[in-house]
């Protein structure tokens, strides 16, 4: 059964904050890193706030859990936030998408987890919002979704100590994105499963499992897909946000998500040809069994009818008072079965 959206109510105002019924309600929190080339500090964000407005530092503000609507609202007046955006960080089914702006950039993503045991997708909405020396991250979980993010910035020296938060937004999109190959890796140890089940002939459950993985690369195109077009408009903008050192690792993100969108097509071209092998071989299996019941059926008649002849009650039946009549039955029967067991076998029916 498809799981019904929980969409805003019908009538509320544009950048309205609107809490979705099957979203996280645990506390919300805020963890602020102020950094540059030889700095990087990580505190409370009304600390770190004051100390980035008066230098050069850069600032990551990272908001882990996005339900708090009153947070939100904080957050929006005092980093200059449209109201449409904190309302798109809010609804978790928003569609993947990049936004460019004069001053700033709008991203929303999604993490993308495979659970193997449920053989369903894990799906975390990730909004960011980037401008100069500033990039804020919003993300459903309470819990760390950018270990890696945190050990690379860490380091002193590395490339989002030194340049603008443009290619820290860079680092998270690539991030995501390869965590999307991981995805396939999984995905395809489950089409490799499922082929070494129909081949084995143990396809009771195959069906929902197909179905299963279907929908699976159905969602992730549905979230891929967007990223290809806005990733080129990326490339081809003229916009300050984005430093013209940086294009080049846009360039290499698209030539992933085209790699991701091919392993698509050929995942989804494999699942559709592992659902007809298995209707096929379903089909053959029903056949043979048809076939050796009607084997069987054939074999049945001629029995049933001497068994019907002789089981008659008439009074004058030479063979019923005859000494070898009982033997001669016997001797007809097997005749009739050893015949037409050897005829069935040779044509291959038994």
């Amino acid at each position: 059964m498809r799981k019904k959206r929980n969409r805003k109510k019908v009538g509320v105002s544009p950048g309205s904050l609107v809490l979705e019924r099957d979203q996280i309600l645990e506390n919300s929190y805020v963890i602020a890193s102020l950094f540059d080339e030889n700095l990087y500090v990580k505190g409370s964000l009304d600390e770190l706030y004051r100390q980035w407005k008066q230098g050069k530092t850069k600032l990551w503000v990272d908001v882990r859990g996005i339900h708090d609507s009153e947070l939100l609202l904080k957050l929006g007046e005092k980093f200059n936030i449209d109201p449409l955006a904190l309302e798109d960080i809010q609804e978790i089914h928003q569609r993947t998408k990049i936004n460019l702006y004069d001053q700033s950039a709008f991203v929303i993503l999604k993490n993308l987890e495979y659970n193997q045991e449920v053989g369903d997708l894990e799906v975390e909405q990730i909004a960011l919002f980037v401008s100069d020396r500033l990039m804020i991250s919003f993300q459903e979980s309470l819990e760390d979704s950018f270990p890696l993010i945190y050990h690379r910035i860490e380091k002193p020296g590395s490339r989002m100590r030194i340049q603008n938060t443009d290619y820290l937004m860079y680092a998270f999109l690539d991030y995501l994105i390869d965590k999307y190959f991981v995805v396939f890796d999984e995905i395809s140890n489950g089409i490799s499963q499922i082929e070494e089940k129909i081949y084995l002939k143990n396809h009771e459950d195959i069906s929902q499992e197909v179905f299963k993985l279907r929908n699976v690369l159905l969602r992730i195109r549905r979230y891929i897909y967007p990223l290809r077009d806005d990733l080129i408009k990326m490339m081809r903008s003229d916009n300050p946000m984005i430093a013209d050192q940086n294009v080049k690792y846009i360039r290499d993100l698209e030539d992933h998500i085209i790699q991701i969108i091919e392993m698509i097509d050929n995942q989804r071209e494999l699942i559709n040809g592992l659902r007809d092998l298995s209707i096929n071989q379903t089909s053959l299996s029903l056949n043979k069994d048809m076939k050796w019941l009607a084997a069987v059926s054939t074999i049945s008649i001629p029995i049933l009818f001497l068994t019907g002849v002789y089981g008659m009650n008439f009074e004058y039946m030479g063979e019923l008072k005859w000494k070898y009549g009982y033997p001669l039955w016997w001797l007809t029967t097997s005749c009739i079965i050893i015949s037409l067991v050897i005829y069935f076998k040779r044509r291959k029916m038994l």
